[in-house]
């Protein structure tokens, strides 16, 4: 049992404390099969083992392994769309008249309460743990998607769980293309045979990818000098683990060495007993890499604040600020006639501001649909912070049919 991919979240102490008692709410929360009109269901598996007296989790010091397994109806909209045209066809001979829109849809819902009981179901399942010691939470899936469903199932069970995406105060798309272009990696890193380099400045995004390529060579040098940077880098640690990492710091192609299988050695039939054996290695093993991505990347730990009122407030203060900028509001907090916060929903105050204007100049491209995307905020936003670049004399006004261009930046 060793993972394939990482995605990774961290945690707080104070939320690693609550994590004592996951062991025992997962029952309440175990997968159960789809019903015959369900098209899914979601809940948590046993690592080894299908029964239903095998238990829902794994710990080994403080680290603890779970499943969430999902069932999903197998039902291809072509077929779908098969039998509904099928039945409207037979309509229109039969009756001679022409099935209208509403019809219709009642039509798709006939043929998807027929078609589910006899669908194929498809039972996917994903390993994770939790590091309460480190404040980790690592999911074996390269989907980002897929690890924010095991993510939401935790929180189900728990009532609560504020796991967060990393936030790296170090760039990994600048830091790796420094390392690919120097050679300088960080101690006991080497590099591997896999790479794939990207030009951001450009609107198609010209990529080149090597695989089991000598990633020194002449021709790698020459894309990082025509401006290419680093997506996705080969490399091995300490000769004990080779993976694949990417500028969204997933961890893909996760590889044990030799050295590291060699001292799993034999636990005989068990299968728990094997299980905590992989478990505990892996662990170990994974603890060493993300201390060390930790400190490449500078990926802080949520931390607790001792004043409570001040640390469950902030998220509060901060989620009214979004708010307001999302509507361009402008809000004044008065106490006994003295103005203790003001909140601007002018985009020449948006923090975010600086961020559109360089992605807008990284890709040559402007749009407010693109930094909506890049920024995950609201049309509104999107759109002030490019009216507020047109204003600064960062991008033109629309054109007749509505494109913008970037203007050159002052000397």
């Amino acid at each position: 049992m060793f993972f394939r991919n990482l995605s990774l979240f961290r945690f707080s102490p104070q939320v690693a404390r609550q994590l004592d008692r996951l062991d025992s709410v997962l029952a309440d929360h175990r997968l159960r099969s789809c019903g015959p009109l369900e098209m899914s269901t979601k809940g948590f598996v046993p690592p080894v083992g299908r029964g239903e007296d095998q238990p829902l989790s794994r710990s080994v010091k403080e680290s603890t392994l779970f499943t969430v397994g999902s069932e999903e109806k197998l039902l291809p909209a072509q077929v779908i769309n098969e039998e509904v045209q099928r039945k409207v066809q037979k309509i229109a001979e039969e009756e001679g008249r022409k099935v209208g829109g509403r019809e219709r849809k009642r039509i798709k819902e006939d043929v998807l309460t027929e078609l589910l009981p006899r669908a194929f179901v498809r039972k996917p399942r994903i390993s994770s743990f939790v590091d309460r010691k480190n404040g980790w939470i690592v999911i074996d899936t390269s989907s980002r998607k897929s690890a924010e469903n095991v993510v939401t199932q935790v929180r189900e069970a728990l009532g609560s769980f504020p796991a967060v995406p990393l936030a790296p105060e170090e760039g990994p798309r600048i830091l790796m293309t420094d390392w690919l272009a120097t050679g300088n990696l960080p101690a006991g890193l080497v590099l591997g045979d896999e790479c794939e380099l990207r030009d951001p400045a450009t609107a198609t995004g010209a990529r080149w990818k090597g695989r089991k390529a000598e990633l020194t060579s002449e021709e790698v040098q020459e894309h990082l000098r025509s401006g290419k940077q680093v997506y996705l880098l080969g490399l091995v640690f300490d000769d004990r683990i080779s993976f694949v990492l990417g500028e969204d710091l997933v961890i893909r192609k996760l590889k044990f060495l030799d050295v590291v299988m060699d001292e799993l050695g034999d636990t005989g039939q068990d299968p728990l007993a094997e299980l905590d054996a992989s478990f505990a290695l892996l662990t170990l093993e994974l603890e060493r890499l993300l201390a060390k991505m930790e400190e490449w990347f500078v990926l802080p730990r949520p931390v607790d604040d001792g004043s409570s009122s001040a640390a469950e407030s902030k998220p509060a203060v901060e989620s009214f600020q979004n708010l307001m900028r999302e509507n361009g509001v402008n809000v004044s907090i008065q106490v006994q006639g003295e103005t203790v916060a003001t909140f601007s929903g002018q985009a020449s105050d948006d923090p975010l501001l600086p961020i559109a204007i360089t992605h807008c100049r990284d890709t040559r491209r402007v749009s407010i649909s693109g930094v909506q995307r890049h920024l995950s905020i609201g049309y509104n936003r999107a759109a002030r912070l490019i009216e507020e670049m047109e204003r600064q004399g960062v991008v033109s006004a629309p054109s007749a049919i509505g494109e913008r261009a970037l203007l050159a930046e002052p000397v």
